[in-house]
Order: C-alpha cells, then structure tokens, then sequence
C-alpha cells in the first residue's frame, strides 16, 4: 500500500470537509463547481451544488441555458457569516498566555513562519467549527549534517508547532502502551514547492511526512512526489547504537533537550467534541448542506422569474390581413404610443402570478438553519434581554465552549512537549475567552453581596471580581490600583 492512501475514516468525511469549505468560501467556490465541468457532459463533478434541470439534453444551447441558470441563482454565505460570528463572540477579547522562558519566543512565532500562537489558536478554532478536526505537531528542525556543537547553537534551532488542517492527516493508527491507547502513526500530506534550476518556475508537488513508532521509538520518514524516502544520511547524530531503530539514512529521530529519543509522537488531534484520534462530526455541517439547498431554491426562484416574469402583450380578433397591413414593423409599447385594433378586437397583457414556491422553500431553509445554530442570521426585530440571549444561545454555545476547551488542552500539550525539546520547567497557561456575551449585573444582586461584604461574609475582592464579571470594572484594573485610586480620591476629599 503506498504512502499516500487514505484510511477508511479520513475517505468517509473527505467530501463533508469539502462540502463545509466550499459554502464557507462563499458564492466562487460554489458556482465554479457548477460551471466547471461543462454542464452537464463533463459528468457531475461540475453540477455538484446546482443539477442542471435538463441533464439529458447535451446540446450547445442547454449548455447555455444552464450556464445562465447558474448565473442568476444567488447564494448568501450564511456558514460562513456564522463561523465568522462565532469566532468574533471568543476573540472579542484576547487569550492569557503565559510560557515559560525557554518557549516564550512562541507568543511572536510559534510555527518558525512568524504565526503567534494567539493566531495559531484563532485558526485551530476556525478550523475546529468548520471541520470537527485539527491536527498539531511539535517539531524540531534538523541540523545539517558535520556541524560542530556551537555551530549547531549559533543557529539558534527553536521548537515549532506545526498546525495540518483535517485534509492534510490523510491516515493514523494507536496501539495500546501500558495499558494507554497512544498514537502509532499519522500520515501528513504537505504540498511542497519545486523550483526550476532559473529559479523563476515554481510547480507544487506533494511530499508525504510519515510519523510512527519503531521498536517504542518515534522516528519520521518523509517521501517525496513519487511516494519514495528520501534520504537524509547522519543528520540526527544517531549513536552507533541507534541503527538497532533502522537505517538512519531514512529515519530522523527527533530528541529531546536531554539527549534522549520520544517514547510518543508529540501530535495532538483537535476535535469538536474530544480530542482523540476518531474524526468529530462538522458542525457546520448541517448548516452548510442547508446552505447548498437554499442556494438551489434561488436558482429555481430566479429562472422562474426571468422566464415568466415581464408581461406578454396578447391580442384577440385581429385576422391575418390587419396585422401585415398594421403591425408588420412590430408594435411600440408604453403611454406614448397606440396600438391600432379593428372593430371588436382587444387587446391585454398576459402576466404570471407570483411564484411562491421557491421562495417558500428559502424561507424555510433560513428558519431551520436559526434553528440548528446560525444564530447570527436572526432579525431579532426588537430589543432582548442579555438573560433571554444567553438562553437563546445556549445550545450553540454548548458546542462553541466545547470547542474552546479541546483547543486550550491541545495547546497544553504542545507547550509542554516544545519545553521536552527547548528545556524548562513552568508550567504553561493558557485560557481563552468562554464569556461569548456580556455580562449584566441584576441591582439586588450587586446589593446583596455589598450587604454581604458589609457584615463580613465576603471581602471587597469579591465584590470587585463580580463587578469585573459585569463589565462594570476594567478587567485590566487590579484589587491594588483600585485601593490606590481610592486612598487617592479620599486624601482629595480632604484638603
């Protein structure tokens, strides 16, 4: 089997991945898959959101019928509005992070490219609600081969968080260690460039990076676009003694800080709803195909309306000889001019009745996706309570938190196994914002705990912190700025 086939798995929700991103890039990516196979004689690949509505006619002119069918269908990008208001209700305010020195360089670049980790976890979250899945490796680059030991520290090496979107893990396996289920082998797929010998020409070609345990060894094997090893030679330094873990002119063996070799794959799965190695349902999913089918009941409103939408004038007892001898240039319409009619003839206009059923069907189709989490698209019409939105917000909030925790922990572990390979010893923060609305504050309630720091139940910090919670407070003022504010303001008061 070579290098590059999919497990079963990742074959499985492949196309519901590209459905969701497809919808989420908005009214080019899906009209382009309409029109890019022709029609209808390129087979179906071209017509997969839109069927044209006569599949069996190949001629030129249904090619353009269709064409045009496609052009006037309009499509509102409500997946990605949602994701996008998702996102903007955790980032409104920014993540805590803390790390320890020796991996501090990671809150400006994270992945060796300049991405801080704060828009590492942006894109994990985006990914996460569009997908279900995300994927991260910490690595460590390798140093070139015959280099001293201070040469190798002069290149200032760093540990790097590798993000790979759920298309991009073509294949995994876990074995049982100990009685622990842990990861045994991922498949990466990672477009790499080529550059011609002028270097002006560039091709994208595929290279597949293979992580797997060996013999309780992590090594890494990478394969080029003809899914063959290439080779490295000694560029890990192996010991005389590693070649019992295989030839070391394929295999890098990452080590830790120590010098040791990885008893795991430093990879972690992101999910929607836990972060093992099984794929997580999209949740945009269901959104998305309701999307699609909204997208269909527009092409079919806009076709019935251009074809029968402009008045059709008709005309009842002209005979043959009237209308060559008085309508053989045509007729002119509107209140300038007049349309001569012999005796007893009439004329009228013929216009359809409005359509409904297309439109119908739309309305519907934006009813049901407000109802499975596209909160975002609703006209609320009026004011609401801060209490009433939360209510109303609740479910979707439910998977979005969910969401956010899995991300945090992923993180956790990446911090930890880039301290493995950089050294350090703090343990590492990191907490997104779960508050997706603000906060407001009931008066009795504000009452109630100022009468229960009054008779010394609570303290004044519990009052702040509250009040904080509320938005009342900046988050950003501490317990001392205020007490000093406050000593200030009295000293004030009495000269």
């Amino acid at each position: 089997m070579p290098v590059d086939t999919p497990c079963a798995e990742y074959s499985n929700n492949v196309n519901k991945w590209k459905l969701v991103r497809d919808c989420d890039e908005g009214s080019s990516a899906i009209k382009l898959r309409a029109k890019g196979a022709e029609g209808m004689l390129g087979g179906l690949a071209g017509t997969a959101y839109l069927p044209p509505p006569n599949a069996n006619d190949g001629s030129a002119d249904n090619k353009l019928r269709y064409r045009a069918y496609v052009e006037r269908a309009s499509y509102v990008n409500f997946t990605g509005h949602t994701k996008e208001g998702m996102l903007g209700m955790v980032f409104r305010r920014p993540s805590t992070i803390e790390l320890d020195t020796n991996i501090e360089y990671m809150l400006d670049d994270a992945n060796g490219d300049g991405l801080s980790v704060e828009q590492m976890i942006k894109d994990a979250a985006g990914e996460t609600l569009m997908v279900g899945r995300y994927g991260l490796l910490v690595d460590y680059p390798s140093a070139p081969v015959g280099l001293t030991d201070a040469e190798v520290r002069a290149l200032e090496l760093r540990a790097t968080i590798l993000p790979y979107p759920a298309e991009s893990i073509i294949n995994w396996r876990t074995e049982s260690l100990g009685g622990v289920k842990r990861l045994s082998l991922v498949v990466l797929r990672e477009p790499t460039m080529k550059y011609s010998d002028d270097g002006f020409e560039a091709e994208e070609c595929i290279y597949h990076r293979v992580l797997r345990m060996d013999d309780g060894v992590y090594v890494q094997n990478l394969y080029d676009e003809n899914n063959e090893l290439i080779t490295f030679g000694t560029s890990q330094d192996l010991d005389d003694d590693d070649d019992e873990y295989g030839d070391a002119e394929y295999n890098i063996y990452p080590r830790k800080m120590d010098g040791s070799l990885w008893t795991e794959i430093p990879f972690v799965f992101d999910g929607s709803v836990n972060n093992d190695e099984s794929v997580d349902k999209a949740p945009l999913y269901d959104i998305a195909e309701l999307n699609v089918s909204h997208y269909r009941n527009s092409a079919d409103y806009e076709e019935s309306s251009f074809l029968v939408g402009q008045p059709t004038p008709v005309f009842v007892g002209l005979t043959q000889s009237w209308v060559e001898q008085n309508m053989s240039a045509g007729i002119s319409m509107g209140s300038r001019s007049g349309i001569m009619l012999p005796e007893g003839g009439n004329a009228m206009l013929l216009q359809a009745g409005e359509n409904q059923m297309p439109l119908k069907g739309m309305e519907i189709k934006e009813m049901q996706m407000v109802k499975i989490g596209a909160r975002i698209i609703q006209d609320q019409g009026g004011t609401e309570t801060a209490e009433a939105a939360k209510i109303r917000f609740s479910g979707q909030n439910s998977k979005l938190g969910s969401i956010i925790v899995n991300i945090e922990e992923g993180f956790y572990k990446c911090f930890y196994w880039a301290m493995d390979f950089m050294g350090g010893t703090v343990e590492p923060i990191i907490e997104v914002n779960k508050e997706f609305y603000d906060a407001t504050i009931d008066p009795q309630l504000l009452m109630a705990q100022i009468q229960l720091m009054d008779r010394g139940v609570i303290a004044k910090d519990d009052v702040r912190d509250l009040m904080r919670k509320a938005n009342l407070i900046d988050s950003e003022r501490t317990n001392q700025v205020l007490d000093g504010d406050v000593e200030s303001t009295d000293i004030l008061s009495m000269i």
